[in-house]
């Protein structure tokens, strides 16, 4: 006669204590992660087999390997775990949002032009949630910021994002040239005047840097000169009060006609993608799944 199978008696930790052994290959190791001690995780799988009718390891050397039976019995368990994930994360996204916090990193020029369009409607939205903006020189220590947990996401330019992390778009930014008003009415951005002018930009390796090199590249042109600066706030009045040629984004061009500048256009297509950076299956925190409805 077939022993009926007592649902009731499997647990949630049970289950988590074979995978466990699963993914980490010991029931020391995974003894460790669970922070329990081995004999207290051999209680459990033990009371699992019990439950269940089948052994769900046997002993190869050191290691534990799946049974037949176990093998066939670890897929359903891991969907349960993620299915009680999810609903934790259901459940907290109520309770966090009025204690969470929400930590952004993101280049410079774009805390202070993009970011401000969506973190102030969130704010408002959410005022009890802490947050916390700080800014990284570049591409890739956007990317470590994210993956060592320093921010929930980057706000950053949308290219060679590792496949480990998650990128939504949010918007197009375009670029233009800031010269002093001085130049020639009928001056336009090409060969001739690229090669005159100094140029002032930031340091290689700088996004809007790239975006430059590339206009010159593209029109064949070469800077006779080269001033630099890590200042991207001091780019247009710098470029101006030299007699210098900068390339920013159009919404850093503003400033030009205080400083007695004015904008000539680039060539169509001189504009870079900007977006969020965040890990992936990052729903563990609810203010983070918030702001991405807010972009």
């Amino acid at each position: 006669m077939t022993k009926n199978l007592d649902i009731s008696a499997i647990s949630i930790a049970q289950i988590s204590a074979v995978i466990a052994v699963v993914d980490y290959g010991s029931f020391t190791a995974a003894a460790d992660i669970l922070g329990i001690s081995q004999p207290s995780l051999s209680r459990r799988i033990q009371s699992l087999e019990q439950s269940l009718g089948v052994p769900m390891f046997r002993a190869v050397g050191r290691n534990m390997q799946l049974t037949d039976a176990g093998r066939s019995i670890v897929p359903a368990g891991r969907r349960i775990l993620d299915d009680l994930s999810s609903i934790n994360a259901l459940g907290a996204t109520t309770r966090q949002l009025k204690t969470g916090s929400l930590r952004v990193a993101g280049l410079p020029s774009l805390i202070g032009s993009v970011l401000p369009e969506f973190i102030g409607p969130f704010h408002q939205a959410h005022p009890e949630i802490h947050l916390e903006i700080l800014s990284v020189e570049d591409h890739e220590h956007l990317v470590e910021a994210v993956r060592l947990g320093r921010a929930d996401l980057a706000l950053g330019v949308s290219h060679s994002v590792p496949a480990d992390l998650q990128t939504q778009l949010v918007q197009e930014q375009e670029f233009t040239a800031i010269v002093s008003a001085d130049l020639a009415s009928d001056s336009r951005v090409d060969v001739d005047l690229l090669n005159k002018l100094t140029l002032l930009s930031l340091p290689q390796g700088t996004s809007i840097r790239k975006i430059t090199d590339e206009v010159y590249r593209g029109l064949g042109a070469t800077p006779p000169r080269i001033i630099t600066t890590t200042q991207r706030d001091a780019l247009v009045p710098l470029a101006i009060s030299t007699g210098a040629i900068t390339m920013v984004p159009t919404i850093m061009a503003k400033a030009a006609e205080v400083y007695s500048g004015r904008q000539l256009p680039l060539p169509a297509g001189t504009a870079r993608d900007i977006g969020v950076i965040y890990r992936r299956g990052a729903f563990q925190n609810p203010a983070l799944t918030e702001f991405l409805r807010f972009l």
